[in-house]
């Protein structure tokens, strides 16, 4: 999923960046001893620094699985979704190029505020709805701390943060389908005049016949 979705994000933005740009998802700190790019090589990088369960209408019991029949066949967790936060840096011949790259996210941002259609890659193509994309939010905070983990000064950047789905693989089987349901009854209505005699030690009490039903 993970894999899928950064890949989504890649197709979304390649058409809309200047011929030649480069899409990574490094850490940053593995781009910050490079030399300048040549221009118009720049690279814009997505580093996906936090993965966040959204919580709102979290479903609570797993979802059943019916055939052509419309009869259960097996169960799949539900599914749960996730803000995914990336950070999106620029590196480019100069300032102004690497600001010519995070602007032109911010275009594609403005123009197209979800990823869908022919967007999605691998098991995300699946979804029959789009996938928001927000840029300057993520569920966590501390930016500024980020550097600092990084072990990297400060520069201009882009929180991006999508929320998507995981879907569930594994299907649980239904247990079989009941085939028989025996029953057994036992009459113990007292007899007519005679008081308490359900009661009494030693009383009779008739038994009914098993009776086995069997379903089809």
């Amino acid at each position: 999923m993970l894999a899928d979705l950064t890949s989504s994000i890649h197709t979304w933005l390649a058409a809309e960046l200047a011929p030649g740009t480069e899409i990574g998802s490094d850490p940053p700190a593995l781009l910050s001893g490079i030399q300048r790019r040549p221009r118009r090589a720049g690279i814009l990088n997505m580093f996906l620094f936090a993965v966040t369960e959204d919580l709102d209408g979290l479903p609570a019991a797993p979802i059943r699985v019916r055939d052509g029949k419309g009869r259960v066949t097996g169960s799949t967790a539900p599914g749960r979704s996730y803000h995914l936060s990336y950070l999106v840096t620029a590196w480019a011949a100069d300032t102004a190029e690497e600001l010519d790259l995070l602007g032109a996210v911010i275009t594609a941002h403005a123009e197209q505020d979800c990823l869908a259609g022919e967007n999605l890659q691998g098991s995300l193509r699946v979804l029959d709805s789009a996938l928001p994309v927000r840029l300057g939010w993520a569920p966590v905070t501390g930016n500024a701390d980020l550097w600092g983990a990084l072990g990297l000064p400060m520069r201009t950047a882009l929180v991006l943060t999508v929320t998507a789905p995981a879907l569930p693989r594994r299907l649980r089987q239904a247990a079989p389908p009941v085939r028989s349901l025996e029953l057994e009854v036992t009459d113990t209505t007292p007899r007519p005049g005679v008081v308490g005699s359900a009661d009494r030690p030693g009383t009779a009490r008739r038994s009914w016949e098993r009776t086995t039903i069997t379903e089809h």
